[in-house]
C-alpha cells in the first residue's frame, strides 16, 4: 500500500512538472520583462534537467544550518549585505535600524534574490524608506524543472529561517515588529517557520499561496502567526482554496484577475500579480479598500454580502481584523497610471 501511495505522488509530481515546463515554453515568445514576471527568465535554466535537482533533509543529523543554498539579505541605508550567521554580533555592525520595523521577503518556484517577480516587491518596500528590508533567497533550491524538489525544501528552508531569526532576535531584533511576506511557496515557508522558533510569529502576508503538491502539514494557517492576512489572485489553480489566515482578500473573485485574461496563460498571470498588489498597498493614494464578504475564494460571480466595514488591503490592514474580504478592480495593480506616477512598470500588463 505505501509503495503504491509512494508512486502515485511521483507520477502526480512527474505529471505537474511537465506541465509547468510546458506552461514556460508557452510563454518564451514574451518580451523579456513579461516572461521574467510569469516565472523567470527561461534561458537561465536551458541547461537545467531532473537528475540536477537539490533535495534536503529534514529533522536529521543530516539537516545544517547554516546552509551554503541559503542566503539572508539585508537591505537597508541603500546597501545589500549578506548575513554571517558565523557572526555572533553580525546585527549591530550591519545597516539595520532598530527603529524601523523589519520585513522578511521570502520569494517562490523558479525565485532568487535579484529575478522576477519577487524583486518588484522587495524595491517597492526598499523605495518607502521605511522599514529593514530582509530577503530569504532559497534559489538554488527551487530551480525549474524542479517543482516537486521545492515542495519538500521547504521545510529546510523554514528551519533555516527560524534559526536565522532565533539568532536575530537573540542579537536584538524585535520580532513583534517584523512581518514575514511570502509569494506562492514562500508563504507556506512563513507559515513553516513557526515550526522551528520558540517565539509567536507576528504577522504573516501570505501572496497566493501555492496549492499544486502542498501536503497538508505544510500548508499555511492561521495558527501560525499573530496575524496571518492572506491575498488570492488564482484560487484553485496555481493557489490555494478557501480560508488560509485571521483575513482573506479575494482579488476578482480570486481565479482569474480581468487584466490577465489577455495573457498567454491568464491563470499564471493572476497567480503573479498578487506581488502587485501587495506593492501598490505600501502608497497610501494607491491602496484598495476591501469590503466584507461571506464566501471563501474563488466566490464566483456571487460572492455575498456580510455587515461590516470596508479595509484597506494589504500592508497596512489592522492586525486584529478577521474574515473574509472582496476586492473589485480590473485594472492591473501598481502600473504607473502616466509619467511619475506611482508604480512599477513591470506590473503593467502591456
Amino acid at each position: 500500500m505505501l509503495l503504491k501511495h509512494v508512486c502515485f505522488l511521483i507520477s502526480v509530481s512527474w505529471i505537474l512538472t511537465i506541465f509547468i515546463d510546458a506552461q514556460i515554453v508557452n510563454l518564451s515568445n514574451n518580451n523579456p520583462i513579461k516572461e521574467a514576471l510569469f516565472l523567470h527568465n527561461t534561458t537561465a535554466f536551458s541547461n537545467n534537467s531532473r537528475d540536477k535537482c537539490m533535495w534536503r533533509a529534514v529533522n536529521n543529523q543530516k539537516a545544517v544550518c547554516p546552509d551554503p543554498d541559503i542566503n539572508f539579505i539585508l537591505y537597508a541605508e541603500s546597501k545589500k549585505e549578506f548575513v554571517d550567521t558565523y557572526e555572533n554580533d553580525w546585527l549591530r555592525q550591519s545597516s539595520w535600524n532598530d527603529t524601523k520595523e523589519n520585513i522578511l521577503i521570502v520569494h517562490g518556484y523558479a525565485g532568487g534574490d535579484d529575478t522576477l517577480p519577487i524583486s518588484v516587491l522587495r524595491d517597492a518596500y526598499i523605495a518607502t524608506g521605511r522599514y529593514n528590508v530582509w530577503l530569504l533567497d532559497w534559489g538554488p533550491l527551487c530551480q525549474p524543472p524542479c517543482y516537486a524538489a521545492a515542495v519538500h525544501n521547504m521545510k529546510a528552508v523554514a528551519r533555516c529561517a527560524g534559526e536565522f531569526l532565533t539568532a536575530m532576535r537573540f542579537s536584538g531584533m524585535q520580532t513583534d515588529r517584523t512581518t514575514c511576506v511570502g509569494h506562492s511557496l514562500g508563504a507556506h515557508i512563513c507559515g513553516l517557520i513557526s515550526h522551528y522558533v520558540l517565539f509567536r510569529l507576528h504577522r504573516i502576508i501570505a501572496l497566493d499561496p501555492a496549492r499544486p503538491l502542498i501536503p497538508v502539514q505544510s500548508r499555511l494557517t492561521a495558527g501560525d502567526a499573530s496575524a496571518v492576512h492572506a491575498i488570492h489572485t488564482n484560487a484553485g489553480h496555481y493557489g490555494e482554496m478557501g480560508k488560509s489566515g485571521h483575513v482573506d482578500f479575494c482579488v476578482n473573485g480570486g481565479r482569474i484577475q480581468p487584466y490577465c485574461e489577455s495573457t498567454e496563460n491568464e491563470s499564471l498571470c493572476s497567480h503573479v500579480w498578487a506581488i502587485c498588489y501587495l506593492a501598490e498597498s505600501l502608497h497610501t493614494e494607491l491602496v484598495k479598500k476591501a469590503e466584507p464578504c461571506s464566501r471563501r475564494c474563488p466566490t464566483g460571480s456571487r460572492p455575498g454580502h456580510r455587515v461590516g466595514f470596508p479595509v484597506l488591503m494589504g500592508q497596512p490592514t489592522p492586525l486584529s481584523t478577521t474574515g473574509s474580504y472582496c476586492v473589485h478592480d480590473d485594472q492591473p495593480p501598481f502600473c504607473p497610471k502616466q509619467p511619475g506616477a506611482p508604480g512599477d512598470k513591470r506590473c503593467c500588463i502591456k
